[in-house]
């Protein structure tokens, strides 16, 4: 009586010699002559497949449409590589993780915020070995076949589409992670797990990669142990679904091993960009904002922040050039925000791209500095730059001491460009002469945009800046254009930004004090944040009050 196990693992042993001599035949051989040599080819194996079922002989089937896909065989697979040859317009997000980590949690929370595709990349109900193989090991080779060739098809899917594809797994996860562990727990045997290997080396030129797999590492096997007992209580397990119980415990250390191991492997090996967090499986159930968290490093990542802006900086330029067209009067912009992260420098940036950048002279406080090479240059964070002259002393009349030094023309130099004006720190204590400047520089001629944030970390007011909103109430030629972006933890906008006090290696350790005075320049400590569940900082007086936006 044959032995259905050994003989599926030699028709796939003898399937991937009979592609490899197919493929070497290909070379420098025209359509004609390959689709002769690929119906030869399938007549070839089907003579072998003879005593498989039919779901076994489906998988070979749907292996060697892979395999035309990947020679280029069919008119179909030339729409598919010329497709899958553009520069993708969208992102494939997947997620690689050991059971109960909280990859469909965070997955279903990414999909919702991104207005994403959602796809369920393993079909376990659709995978007539997958039940089995749970309860007899003899079908885990052909359980791991199927998942591999369908996540294959569902990316390759997902790739040719616009737009943002999310999946709670990803083919990596089977190939690097579940197969691995099935051999190191003896559920796929030494012979198995070589020909799933050979199998994964013959498609992975056509195995979309993902735009940035997430990778989640739980902090503790026994955390993940209790994420999982409450997930079985409280979500309907899908049939046949693996059940992890105290006394297999070893199985959750080899996933979690295995997983750390693939964070820096992966990356080298495949060339797909990871982002590994490390998570708190239970807190993921218990509170919502740690989600969002992981969101907002996902869109960090695919430099999908600005998605969060409002209104974003290219609407804000064209809102500041129909001010502009508007009077032939010179007139003072105040871009502005609650908090950091809201796009302003950007919007600046931007707005020098679409005027003539040699009307513009750009100024920037020698206290705002924040990347290295800054001097010369004000930057924003996505990389765009515009030439800028440092002020040293944090004194905006000494940009009027440099115009009339230089002799600048109004009618040749239209634009004074000024990025973090609440960092003139100089005029602190007397908020008045930072208003006399601004009109000063509108008096000699020139049209005055500006930049800054309304609310220390503390959500007290910064420096001057409610004062120069206030002006816009008073002056028809003063104009504020407010800026936002929305809280890490939440879907409120920001209000505020948290600070964080840092160890020496730059991890964050706690949230700053109100009574923390020392200013501390650049991005890595600050957050965007909603301001009431989600503070800025610690230690408000009890009595404490925000003041209100002019």
């Amino acid at each position: 009586m044959i032995n259905q196990r050994i003989y599926f693992n030699q028709c796939l042993a003898y399937v991937l010699e009979a592609t490899q001599k197919f493929e070497n035949k290909l070379k420098d051989t025209n359509r004609s002559a390959k689709e002769e040599l690929f119906n030869q080819y399938i007549a070839h194996i089907n003579k072998r497949l003879d005593s498989l079922t039919p779901d076994e002989k489906k998988l070979f089937w749907e292996l060697s449409t892979l395999i035309s896909l990947k020679n280029k065989i069919s008119k179909i697979d030339e729409i598919f590589y010329g497709k899958l040859n553009k520069i993708p317009e969208g992102k494939m997000i997947g997620f690689l993780g050991p059971l109960g980590a909280g990859k469909s949690t965070i997955a279903k929370v990414l999909v919702e915020d991104l207005r994403a595709n959602f796809i369920i990349k393993e079909p376990y109900i659709a995978n007539p070995f997958w039940q089995k193989s749970q309860e007899n090991p003899e079908f885990m080779l052909r359980s791991q076949v199927y998942f591999l060739i369908s996540n294959i098809i569902s990316d390759i899917k997902a790739r040719m589409e616009p737009g943002i594809s999310v999946s709670d797994t990803s083919t990596l996860t089977d190939i690097l992670m579940w197969a691995h562990w099935y051999r190191e727990i003896g559920l796929l045997t030494s012979d198995e797990y070589k020909n799933y290997k050979l199998l994964v080396e013959l498609l992975k030129p056509i195995i979309p990669k993902p735009d940035l797999l997430v990778i989640l590492t739980p902090n503790s096997v026994h955390q993940l142990k209790e994420g999982i007992k409450r997930r079985q209580k409280n979500e309907t397990v899908r049939k046949g679904e693996l059940i992890f119980t105290t006394k297999n415990s070893r199985d959750l250390y080899i996933q979690t091993k295995e997983v750390k191991r693939l964070v820096s492997e992966i990356p080298k090996k495949w060339q797909v960009d990871v982002l590994a967090i490390e998570i708190n499986p239970i807190a993921g159930y218990e509170d919502p904002s740690i989600n969002y968290d992981y969101v907002y490093q996902i869109r960090s990542c695919l430099n999908l922040l600005g998605d969060l802006l409002r209104p974003g900086p290219e609407d804000v330029v064209k809102k500041i050039i129909k001010i502009l067209a508007a009077s032939k009067k010179r007139q003072i912009i105040v871009l502005h925000s609650q908090s950091m992260f809201t796009g302003k420098t950007t919007a600046l940036c931007r707005l020098a791209e679409s005027v003539d950048p040699k009307k513009i002279l750009a100024f920037q406080p020698l206290a705002g500095l924040r990347y290295a090479g800054q001097e010369k240059a004000i930057m924003s964070r996505d990389g765009i730059q515009i030439k800028a002259t440092t002020v040293e002393d944090n004194d905006l009349s000494s940009i009027i001491r440099y115009l009339k030094k230089n002799s600048w023309d109004s009618k040749k130099i239209s634009y004074i460009f000024i990025d973090e004006i609440m960092l003139f720190i100089a005029h602190a204590n007397r908020p008045e002469t930072a208003i006399k400047a601004l009109k000063a520089m509108q008096k000699l001629g020139f049209h005055i945009i500006c930049d800054g944030i309304d609310f220390t970390f503390q959500e007290e007011p910064f420096n001057f800046m409610l004062i120069l909103l206030g002006q816009t109430k008073k002056y028809a030629s003063w104009h504020e254009i407010e800026m936002s972006t929305r809280c890490r933890y939440c879907d409120k906008k920001a209000v505020g930004t948290r600070r964080w006090k840092v160890d020496g290696n730059g991890a964050r350790v706690k949230i700053a004090d109100y009574n923390d005075l020392v200013f501390v320049a650049g991005d890595s400590e600050y957050e965007p944040v909603c301001c009431k569940k989600h503070k800025s900082c610690m230690s408000q007086p009890a009595n404490f009050r925000r003041k209100d936006l002019p």
